[in-house]
């Protein structure tokens, strides 16, 4: 790779994600003689030098993977303790909440969309097999050329390329568990074989883990599966991923790739929910139903041309399918289509800067089956025609770049049959004729860097626009879905960044401030007033109520679309005190409001927010052969947010139903810490990883805040429908409040050969 001065973002960015060097097998860093590899970002289709974008960027490198993979297979822990933006961890097989500066990011691998975005099943990271992973690119913000929706950003996941050898090996085998019962003993193999003959290259690698049960800090058995969504306990995951390329000379290649991986939960028991308590394992009553499982497949062509018609050129054509179900057996599919062709023109007035353009085509078909087999959202198609351009003009220590994409969305729904999934609604059961809806819009992204000798300012402002989620067809208040229109506009975003990188000597730091602006942001807000009051009404005419005075009148199954503002800071860091010690970490600390129809300006509730989070760490390498990672993460609290006093029925002649409005029930902050270590031998390289070193009782953010807290007291008078449907509120209320993990360990050993 090309040399130069140094370049701030670069070192700051190897630093501070890597944790310092003890992982890493060479140093290519070079501080005496201000010079380092560039380091280039591949989310866009041509590669870019970090340094030429004018946001936040963070690449987490092998070995600081490597580090982090010694103590949980989990990708969305691995994110939670590198990326500070990234919301803290829920220790189940779903990322639900957890959110990314408020709001949720896109997630590709290789450059392959696998969001689900019509359908979030939160299941997004559980796509891949860490294992896989070589390198994951954070980008911030919106571009004209990789293009993100109203989404936060783009998660880049970069699995491994074949070796340059001939033909070479690699083995590794693992076991984990707790320290407090051989049940939770579980096992990982893993094998991969690559090589290079000539101009052809190729990559197979297989992953297979099955996982024990899992057990709090104090000993005690916790669900393997905690909310319904997928769980760490239990679980049996197979992934596999073969690359297959092909180097007509040194710039102009072509690839094929494919992969598929299934995770499922083999239960034993079922789940108990205790009134006012977590949710604990019930050993009286075993496992009946179906499990969650999450099933991933996705195929890749790409090809690149150093010169096609005076132009660089890059092509990209996927397909990929995801299916996931949860504990209630709502299963949900996507099938995605989608082709990509980019070029820049190899010869500029101005040599020194460059223009990319291009076109994205994407058909994402996705339908949601409920539990009682009914197609909720069936087969709807989303289609959608993108053409960008982006031009990054540079004079001297100076970068500017301009991009324009023009977002064309065609929404194809067939027939269905609305359900209205939480209470009731006036076509409930009716069949909905279908039809099509179109929306398009420009957004535009600008942004700067002007370097300094060793440090750089940083600026941007990007545009967001996409549809989200469909989960509002289901229930439906007109006859026609052409007539929804009004009711499922897209959500249009301004992001704003401005930041500071650099290096002073040893030190390392970037720091950003954030701020998003969005029309018709959805989220979801509690209606379960609603459903209380609908399900009196069915049980007795009498009851009716006035849609106007709920908590959330402007909500269709549980979703809104209302006017937002999130903001924020972030710090990433990293000191090299000596050759073998580095000491570092992340901060980030995020806020955000949105609109109330009746109430103005509101916080948002912890469902979108996440408690203030940091991560410090210290990095070890003692010799050539040893050393290690010691890290303390830590999640801040929040404060209660609306309390409310919810009379039943609305007249209130039963009495109350109090506690906390959705997601708003305070959280107590947390503090663990992990170590990993590993020994290099002549024979493989050993690893052993501790997680929650001190054996901590405390339950995540996720299973504080949510339905597990939201409410206090019920007391219905005494009727067979009432007391069921108080059974159901009181499961509902504390179904997510679970305690995570206590001590676990990992063995591991692997070896190239």
């Amino acid at each position: 790779m090309s040399k130069f001065k140094l370049a701030p973002i670069s070192t700051a960015i190897l630093l501070s994600t890597l944790g310092g060097s003890a992982w890493a097998e060479s140093d290519q860093l070079n501080v005496d003689n201000q010079e380092m590899e560039v380091i280039n970002v591949t989310a866009k289709p041509f590669d870019t030098p970090v340094s030429s974008l004018p946001g936040t960027v963070q690449i987490i490198d092998q070995e600081a993977i490597a580090a982090q993979i010694s103590v949980s297979a989990d990708l969305s822990g691995l994110l939670a303790n590198l990326v500070p933006s990234y919301g803290p961890e829920t220790q189940m097989m779903s990322s639900t909440y957890q959110g990314f500066r408020g709001r949720k990011a896109i997630v590709m691998i290789d450059g392959v969309i696998v969001s689900n975005t019509l359908r979030d099943t939160s299941r997004v990271l559980s796509s891949i097999s860490v294992e896989n992973i070589e390198r994951i690119e954070v980008i911030q913000g919106a571009s004209a050329v990789y293009g993100n929706g109203e989404s936060a950003g783009v998660i880049n996941l970069i699995t491994y390329q074949a070796s340059e050898e001939g033909i070479a090996f690699w083995s590794q085998a693992k076991i984990d568990g707790s320290i407090h019962d051989s049940d939770s003993i579980g096992y990982q193999l893993s094998q991969r074989v690559s090589g290079t003959q000539g101009q052809f290259n190729y990559l197979a690698q297989l992953n297979w883990r099955d996982s024990g049960t899992l057990f709090d800090g104090e000993g005690t058995q916790i669900p393997s599966d905690p909310a319904g969504r997928g769980g760490q306990g239990e679980l049996e995951d197979l992934d596999a991923l073969v690359k297959l390329g092909y180097q007509f000379d040194d710039d102009s290649s072509m690839a094929l790739n494919l992969h598929t991986r299934k995770l499922e939960n083999q239960l034993s028991f079922a789940r108990k929910t205790v009134f006012d308590e977590t949710v604990v394992v019930d050993t009286s009553k075993p496992f009946t139903g179906d499990a969650p499982y999450s099933e991933n497949k996705y195929l890749q062509f790409t090809y690149h041309a150093p010169s096609l018609g005076g132009h660089k050129v890059n092509i990209e054509l996927s397909a990929s399918e995801s299916e996931n179900t949860q504990a209630n057996k709502v299963l949900t599919q996507s099938k995605k289509q989608a082709a990509r062709i980019a070029a820049q023109p190899l010869r500029l007035p101005r040599e020194q800067d460059r223009l990319t353009y291009g076109i994205d085509y994407q058909v994402d078909k996705t339908k949601q089956i409920s539990a009682k087999g009914i197609c909720e959202i069936c087969n709807v198609e989303q289609t959608n025609i993108a053409p960008f351009a982006e031009y990054e003009f540079n004079q001297n220590n100076f970068m500017l770049q301009f991009g324009v994409r023009y977002e064309n969305f065609d929404l194809d729904v067939p027939d269905y049959l609305a359900t209205g999934r939480y209470g009731s609604t006036p076509f409930s059961g009716k069949t909905i004729e279908g039809g099509n809806l179109n929306y398009s819009k420009p957004v535009f992204n600008l942004g700067g860097v002007y370097r300094f000798e060793t440090t750089e300012v940083y600026a941007s402002f990007s545009q967001g626009y996409g549809l989200g989620d469909l989960r509002r067809l289901r229930s439906i208040d007109v006859p026609e879905v052409e007539q929804y229109d009004d009711k499922m506009k897209p959500t249009e975003a301004n992001n704003f960044d401005l930041g500071y990188r650099g290096q002073f000597d040893s030190f390392s730091f970037d720091i950003g401030l954030f701020y998003t602006q969005s029309e018709r942001a959805q989220s979801y807000v509690d209606i379960l007033d609603q459903v209380i009051y609908g399900t009196l009404a069915t049980i007795d005419p009498r009851l009716v109520y006035d849609q106007s005075n709920t908590l959330n009148p402007d909500a269709i199954d549980a979703v809104v679309s209302r006017d937002e503002k999130t903001y924020g800071l972030e710090l990433i860091s990293s000191y090299a005190i000596n050759d073998t010690f580095t000491f570092g970490g992340n901060l980030s600390y995020t806020q955000g409001e949105y609109r109330h129809p009746t109430k103005g300006w509101v916080e948002m509730n912890n469902a979108r927010i996440s408690p203030m989070k940091a991560n410090i760490f210290l990095d070890m390498n003692l010799n050539d052969e040893f050393g290690g990672l010691l890290q303390v993460n830590y999640v801040g609290s929040r404060d209660e947010g609306t309390k409310i006093d919810l009379p039943l029925p609305q007249n209130g002649m039963w009495g109350t139903f109090n506690g906390y409005s959705y997601y708003n029930a305070p959280t107590e902050s947390y503090t663990t810490v992990d170590l990993s270590l590993f020994y290099q031998s002549h024979f493989g390289r050993f690893t052993l990883g501790i997680k929650n070193l001190f054996d901590k009782v405390y339950r995540p953010a996720y299973a504080q805040m949510g339905s597990g807290s939201v409410y206090g007291g019920i007391d219905l008078p005494s009727d067979p429908t009432l007391d069921q449907l108080e059974g159901l509120v009181r499961d509902y209320a504390f179904k997510d409040s679970y305690n995570a993990q206590g001590t676990t360990f990992t063995l591991g050993y692997q070896v190239y050969y």
